[in-house]
This record gives C-alpha cells, structure tokens and sequence, in this order.
C-alpha cells in the first residue's frame, strides 16, 4: 500500500514537474533506487553529475522522453531516490524496451553511448533499483 500511494504522488508530482500535461497513452516509468555512495562523496555530487551529466546525453539517445530526478524525503524514503520517465506514447517507449524489460536493439545501442558515463556514475556510488513502467490510461 505504501509503495502505491508514493507512485501516485509521482505520478501527480510528474504532471508538475514536466510543465505539460500527461497524455492517455503517455508512458510514466518510475525506478525507485537506493545509493551507496563512495568513501567522500556526498549525495548532492551524486545527483549533480546525474543532473548536469548523465540527464542531458539520455535525453539525446532517448527522444520523446524527459528524465526527473525524486529524491526521498519521507521517513520511510529518505536515503533514497527515484527516476522518473515520461515518454510521449507506447508506441516510442517500444522502440527502446522489450515487454520484459530488456532492451531493443535500439535500446542497446542507446545504452551503450551512455556507457562512459554511466562507469563514472559508478565511482561516485553504486545504486539498486526496482524499475516501474506505467502506461496513462486517463488524463
């Protein structure tokens, strides 16, 4: 019940935060994360090179989709963070991910340019994640 009401408060947060409205057929991936950061680095480092760094180059290998950063600030969450995903239309959103999850080849090759950064991301902190994809069936 607890993981549903703070979907629910990113998804309304979401309609806030992009400036423009969520579509019906619009794709909302949420990827709830945990960070263990390394020795000397500070969380505000770790969300700037995701802010200043990693936002902008998935934004290029990823059109039609904007990235967010939610930060944690319940009790319950506030060691953690979450991304949040809005692609314009399924029909995009498949172009990059399989059913299962997984990437097309198109969503590989994406990937793949964000390699570098990613490994750079990974010197800052290590962080686990359960992803969430979530189709706007209504406005």
């Amino acid at each position: 019940m607890k993981r549903l009401v703070i979907a629910f408060a990113a998804i309304l947060i979401a309609g806030f935060a992009f400036g423009q409205t969520l579509e019906k057929g619009g794709v909302l991936a949420l990827h709830h994360h945990q960070v263990t950061l390394a020795p000397g680095v500070t969380i505000d480092q770790y969300f700037d090179f995701m802010v200043d760094k990693i936002w902008p180059e998935m934004e290029k290998v990823f059109p039609n989709t904007t990235a967010k950063i939610l930060q944690g600030i319940g009790e319950n969450n506030k060691h953690e963070y979450g991304m949040l995903y809005y692609t314009e239309s399924l029909e995009v959103f498949r172009t990059y991910w399989n059913d299962d999850g997984t990437p097309t080849e198109k969503g590989a090759a994406a990937m793949a340019q964000l390699q570098p950064l990613m490994e750079e991301l990974n010197k800052l902190g290590t962080n686990t994640q359960v992803p969430g994809d979530w189709l706007i069936l209504d406005r």
